[in-house]
């Protein structure tokens, strides 16, 4: 798998014979490679050393995979399904620009990828002989809302299970809570901000960073429960949590002191009867109180 294939493209169409910095000099490599030819390869890593010994590998059999962001190629796409619609004139028609935000955003990009042609990965920079070896084009979405709080919750080693381990480690015993809707709003952050997966962690090290340095000095088990709420809605939302369009909503992270401190809590903000549905508090609930991997380790300490 060769990642990162859109940072070689060609910035420029002129053909320049100075010295190659655009990256066109390593597709040309590229091109020899996918082809099928015998390579030279280290056979310790870091810089080539002429003297060292070299092992010969054969790309004949091997299947290569190119992928890369390629930001900005859903533009080029969308000029040319609409080249019609770029002429001047007085009697040209005018193109009324839509403004849209968060996973709509997404969506319609992800329409523009799904109509890519090699003439668009040729005019993004890269060259035609390369991307002539490379016959299947398979464009991947971005995640969306559901899939983030999947990631965020749902794998072993997922997000909120490692900071409930974490507290339940400094705190002895801490839980960690996270409602519904601050799932929600978590997921609708990380769409808004375009960080992907990789994003989640951030917003979650802002939550929950001045509670991870209070927790510790406090004695054993006098803070029961981490909880991460929606403290306030944006003036601007359009439709109910459950909807795909949420804008992010001011999140808020507390700790409970005191045995039965998270049951009255429970109690009195009443977090399951937020205009949720059955199947979204299947996705949604958890405690994160229990972590296999520390779960014993907790125990003993």
């Amino acid at each position: 798998y060769i990642d990162e294939m859109d940072k070689i493209t060609r910035k420029s169409q002129n053909v320049s014979i100075t010295r190659d910095v655009s990256g066109e000099g390593v597709q040309q490599a590229l091109l020899k490679m996918l082809e099928g030819t015998v390579v030279n390869v280290p056979d310790k890593g870091g810089r080539k050393n002429p003297r060292g010994e070299f092992i010969q590998v054969d790309t004949t059999e091997i299947l290569f995979i190119c992928g890369g962001a390629f930001v900005g190629l859903d533009r080029l796409i969308d000029r040319r399904i609409n080249a019609q619609d770029c002429s001047i004139g007085f009697g040209a028609p005018v193109r009324k620009k839509s403004k849209t935000t968060g996973e709509t955003e997404n969506l319609l990009e992800a329409e523009l990828l799904h109509r890519v042609e090699s003439v668009d990965l040729v005019a993004y920079g890269m060259m035609p002989e390369l991307v002539g070896r490379c016959p299947m084009i398979v464009p991947l979405t971005d995640l969306t809302r559901d899939q983030l709080v999947q990631v965020l919750t749902k794998p072993r080693n997922a997000l909120a299970r490692q900071y409930a381990a974490q507290l339940a480690v400094s705190g002895r015993g801490t839980g960690l809570h996270i409602t519904p809707r601050a799932l929600a709003s978590i997921a609708n952050q990380t769409l808004s901000k375009k960080t992907g997966a990789r994003g989640l962690r951030a917003i979650m090290e802002n939550l929950l960073l001045d509670v991870m340095f209070e927790i510790p000095s406090a004695s054993a088990g006098e803070v029961e429960m981490v909880v991460i709420d929606e403290l306030a809605r944006c003036d601007d939302v359009v439709g109910d949590v459950a909807g795909a369009d949420v804008a992010a909503a001011l999140l808020s992270c507390t700790p409970l002191y005191g045995p039965g401190s998270f049951v009255a809590w429970k109690q009195q903000h009443d977090w399951k009867s937020a205009g949720l549905t059955n199947s979204d508090d299947a996705v949604y609930e958890g405690d994160f109180t229990k972590c296999d991997k520390y779960t014993d380790k907790v125990a003993e300490g």
